[in-house]
């Protein structure tokens, strides 16, 4: 009972828009009483202005929308919230170690939560730097990253995935040579490997945007060939679907700048 009153406290000093039941109680569900306490700073802080709808939930990560200010604008921001308790916290571990950027000696579980949290801030930031298509990181505080949102009227963008046959209906091969360029770039001018590229984390806007940045590796990686040739595989197998024909073997060398 003390922990409900809690989350309810923390949930009533929040400025969540329309103050609708049914959005505190996704937030009630899936926050714990941490991780709303440091939504709060961020929202004191001026960051976060009025909490939004859900844009997805997951195993590792709840993405919520929210009205921000950043840098002395008004930004739409995805509210990416990793979760704590119940995270695969192995799986994070091979794209962590090896890793130069981050000290992962005698780090507990929920320390690496907060190392995986900043290295999609970082991550995000490296890309954007170089040109490649990301949302802009905006701030990260433990487990919460905040990040532009890429949709309208707090309706995100599709992803390859979700436009499904639809993608028929734009120039295939020209999205097909988008995602060449930011892995390209990625790889040339940030120096990383997104490591779990594929469909499922391309979203369409006008143009592609790379999302899901956290288990990008940077070139020196041990595993970084291997993931690299794995992201590639991806995208020749999907966009093989649509009819473009093209080598994983060429298209491996053309990204590596060969």
């Amino acid at each position: 009972m003390k922990d409900i009153k809690k989350l309810d406290a923390y949930l009533d000093k929040l400025r969540i828009k329309d103050k609708d039941e049914e959005e505190r109680k996704i937030y009630a569900e899936v926050l714990d009483g941490r991780t709303l306490k440091t939504l709060y700073k961020l929202s004191a802080k001026g960051y976060i202005t009025a909490l939004g709808g859900v844009i997805n939930t997951g195993k590792e990560a709840n993405v919520f929308y929210a009205d921000g200010f950043f840098n002395g604008r008004e930004v739409g921001m995805a509210v990416k919230i990793y979760r704590i308790e119940t995270s695969e916290f192995d799986k994070m571990d091979e794209y962590l170690f090896g890793d130069e950027r981050f000290d992962m000696r005698r780090i507990s579980p929920k320390e690496k939560v907060f190392i995986w949290t900043e290295k999609e801030f970082r991550n995000l930031e490296r890309a954007k730097d170089a040109g490649v298509n990301v949302p802009e990181p905006f701030i990260y505080m433990k487990n919460i990253l905040l990040m532009e949102f890429i949709g309208e009227d707090e309706i995100p963008a599709p992803t390859l995935v979700e436009l499904g046959k639809e993608l028929r209906e734009f120039d295939v091969d020209e999205i097909f040579e988008d995602v060449l360029e930011n892995l390209k770039r990625l790889y040339t001018e940030a120096e990383l490997v997104h490591a779990d590229l594929s469909e499922y984390n391309i979203m369409y806007f006008d143009k592609v945007y790379f999302i899901d940045m956290g288990q990008a590796v940077i070139k020196r990686h041990p595993m970084a060939e291997s993931y690299l040739e794995r992201d590639v595989r991806n995208i020749v197998r999907f966009f093989g679907k649509f009819g473009v024909k093209a080598d994983a073997s060429e298209i491996l060398s053309e990204v590596k700048g060969g």
